[in-house]
């Protein structure tokens, strides 16, 4: 007989979109098409114009080739199927991918600040209009990148990363073209590391927040979009529930949830329990989107042998 290592003896897992992840893949592909085509232009550009801006966001924009094929990879991985040694298989794999993401971002931050300072202290001669058309140029490919990615980053924190790298290269493309034009029509040069730096703000911000959300889900924290005391009050108002404990609901990866809880009721008879199991199961499930869901029922919380009892808002005890 071969162990599913999927379900549970008390969980069941709701069918988990393989379409949305399939059309994850099929924009991150789509998108890094477009970027590479566009790299080698933008670096030549940033050296031949002397501009830190544009070679700032060329930079980004290879690190946007690892992001995405990082993001393509974790997809993969966790596809892949549960084993003994991995029940939850590799799902995890794109909250990690996720967080590499995220910090290869500051170091490009890192590396954006030290040369704007150098260039501060001697700013050099930069070829406004070649800067200027480069600009263009990544700003067309950047905006359609983003348009491409932009549904999927908001069902998946793996794409979500990628996302936000060609957004950052996208806010970089508007500023180095703001760039070229202000040092076309007044000659300012020190508006290119100046701009640099704008761009390097606008990264830091935004993975920042990503890192914050990885963050979340490694420490196993409530999924952001669950309400638990909405959650907690449904499961107490079943017929035949008196009390809530040990509720606990995190996310493996972005779409997959996990919840456990402890239930006392006062049915006795296996069908009564039987059917009342199932309810809990359709609430957590169907209304509150849970992807897998592990339900204990006993007959009082003082026969509860667990130790580590979760007071919750809004949660009866017996």
């Amino acid at each position: 007989m071969t162990a599913d290592f999927g379900i549970h003896e008390h969980g069941t897992i709701a069918p988990h979109s393989h379409d949305q992840r399939n059309a994850s893949r099929k924009s991150l592909w789509l998108v890094l098409v477009l970027i590479v085509s566009f790299i080698a232009a933008e670096a030549i550009g940033g050296i031949f114009a002397n501009s830190l801006a544009l070679l700032a966001d060329a930079g980004h924009m290879v690190t946007d080739a690892f992001a995405i094929a990082l993001a393509l990879a974790a997809i993969w991985l966790a596809s892949r199927p549960a084993s003994a040694p991995r029940t939850f298989g590799f799902r995890r794999a794109e909250v990690l991918a996720a967080f590499l993401n995220g910090l290869s971002l500051w170091l490009i931050t890192a590396w954006i600040f030290i040369e704007a300072f150098r260039r501060f202290q001697n700013p050099p001669e930069v070829q406004a209009p070649l800067m200027l058309g480069i600009g263009f140029g990544g700003l067309v490919i950047n905006s359609v990148a983003v348009l491409i990615l932009m549904r999927s980053s908001r069902e998946n924190v793996n794409t979500e990363g990628a996302f936000l790298h060609v957004l950052s290269d996208l806010l970089g493309s508007i500023v180095v073209v703001a760039g070229g034009i202000v040092i076309i029509a007044l000659g300012w040069q020190i508006v290119d590391p100046i701009l640099s730096v704008i761009i390097g703000i606008l990264i830091l911000a935004s993975s920042t927040r990503l890192l914050w959300k990885v963050m979340h889900v490694l420490l196993e924290g409530t999924p952001a979009h669950l309400n638990l005391d909405l959650l907690c009050r449904r499961l107490e108002q079943v017929d035949g529930v008196t009390g809530v404990h040990d509720l606990h609901v995190w996310s493996v990866t972005s779409g997959y949830e996990v919840l456990t809880a402890h239930i006392t009721s006062g049915f006795q008879t296996a069908e009564e329990r039987d059917h009342l199991l199932q309810h809990l199961h359709e609430i957590a499930s169907q209304d509150f989107g849970v992807s897998h869901v592990t339900i204990q029922l006993e007959a009082s919380e003082e026969d509860c042998v667990e130790d580590h009892h979760v007071s919750h808002p809004n949660v009866l005890h017996s």
